[in-house]
């Protein structure tokens, strides 16, 4: 993969005198209208856990992968489609899973709630944060645990009332992913599920970064996941979903290029523990980076009738940039993954809040496939990026329904580890 390319020429910086923005979960929502307001918690990344179509582990795993700049994307493999039609997709060998999930505990867990399982625990080793009643979860998924559904609906559609299966329905509900991971790594603070398209794994990430940094828990284990299902699969290709969208040019994963043309799907877990920074000092926790803050909203109105610069006044980004006084970043990482109506408007919506820049953001989709984890494996992206110096950096998400959000990573800045 190409080095960052830095998005303004000055030597970005870091306020933080500026009031904080408020979150689209506003700050009432938990305190209450009478309740007086708790200062907020500084939140750090601890650790990292991944299972993708490229490997499986921790920090180093994910900086590994992203810096071999090998693609995942390959031929279906899982089941054999249609001549003609989509045929591409990132997919992770059922081998390797195996080998992260005990084969006991494999066989009541759906493959979904297995990726899960496997990317947080993954995510809690890298840290060495503790279970209990501190530790949140959240959880974001596209499409959550559809094989277990269609299997459901199946049994009921050939054998009537006495195909349901009581084994099969726990996973038919959206948070069974999130239900499943807590009592297996003893989250007991919230648990929460998000479903969006495109940018659930980083919504997630900064909706757990919202809940510790208002004192609503300790820590938090906190990330995206999906899986390949079939059915998915071929009903997204048939609504022109996938690329060739509408058929034109070569099948592949090209955000931002002139010749894009649609998503690649892929599937995996990636899981990033967050700690207020007090707590993760006191532990010795290694610190990989600091979340330093986050925002979320919705610009209203779809790619469909958007005009690429037409201005989003509640921009996610513009109201960081006004707390934090923040001068430029070192390197943007964005949501593209091929769909060009959203890549197109994420260039426009960037232009406007960032000022013009020839380069594109990083995109990390051509590597894993789109897939609910590749917002947290952005995230990830960042902190080790700012790990190593380069800071700070801004996850920026744009969905296809209007969803954005924004996340600034940055190194500790030694000179401010007191303020609060």
């Amino acid at each position: 993969m190409a080095p960052p390319t830095p998005q303004r020429s000055e030597a970005p910086r870091l306020s933080w005198g500026a009031p904080r923005p408020v979150d689209s979960f506003g700050d009432r929502d938990v305190a209450g209208s009478s309740e007086p307001i708790p200062p907020r918690r500084r939140v750090v990344i601890t650790g990292i856990g991944t299972v993708n179509a490229l490997t499986s582990g921790g920090a180093s795993a994910v900086a590994e992968a992203i810096a071999l700049g090998r693609s995942g994307i390959g031929p279906l493999r899982g089941f054999v489609p249609e001549p003609g039609m989509s045929g591409l997709a990132a997919e992770i060998d059922d081998a390797r899973l195996a080998a992260l999930v005990d084969p006991a505990e494999a066989r009541r867990l759906s493959r979904i709630c297995r990726f899960t399982v496997a990317a947080c625990r993954l995510a809690m080793r890298d840290s060495g944060v503790g279970s209990g009643p501190g530790l949140a979860i959240v959880v974001g998924s596209e499409h959550g645990d559809f094989r277990s559904s269609e299997e459901f609906a199946g049994g009921y559609l050939q054998r009537g009332p006495a195909g349901l299966s009581p084994m099969i329905f726990p996973n038919t509900v959206m948070n069974t992913m999130a239900s499943v991971a807590a009592i297996a790594v003893g989250a007991r603070a919230p648990s929460v599920t998000l479903n969006q398209p495109t940018i659930v794994g980083d919504l997630a990430v900064a909706r757990a970064a919202a809940i510790v940094a208002r004192g609503n828990a300790e820590a938090a284990v906190a990330g995206g996941v999906d899986e390949i299902c079939a059915l998915v699969y071929r009903h997204l290709r048939d609504l022109g979903a996938l690329s060739p969208m509408r058929g034109g040019g070569p099948e592949g994963c090209r955000p931002y290029a002139a010749d894009h043309n649609g998503p690649v799907l892929g599937e995996g877990a990636t899981f990033l523990v967050l700690e207020g920074l007090d707590a993760a000092r006191a532990r010795g926790a290694r610190i990989v980076a600091e979340l330093v803050d986050q925002a979320w909203g919705n610009v209203p109105v779809s790619a469909h009738a958007a005009r690429p610069g037409r201005p989003d006044r509640g921009s996610p980004v513009g109201r960081l940039l006004a707390a934090h006084a923040v001068s430029g970043f070192r390197c943007v990482y964005g949501a593209g993954n091929g769909d060009a109506g959203v890549d197109d408007w994420e260039r426009g919506l960037l232009a406007r809040d960032l000022g013009p820049c020839d380069a594109p953001p990083l995109s990390l989709a051509p590597l894993f496939g789109q897939h609910g984890g590749l917002g947290a494996l952005r995230v990830a992206a960042a902190a080790l990026d700012a790990a190593r110096g380069v800071s700070p950096v801004l996850v920026h998400g744009i969905a296809r329904g209007g969803c954005r959000t924004a996340l600034i990573v940055g190194s500790l800045d030694p000179g401010s580890r007191d303020h609060e």
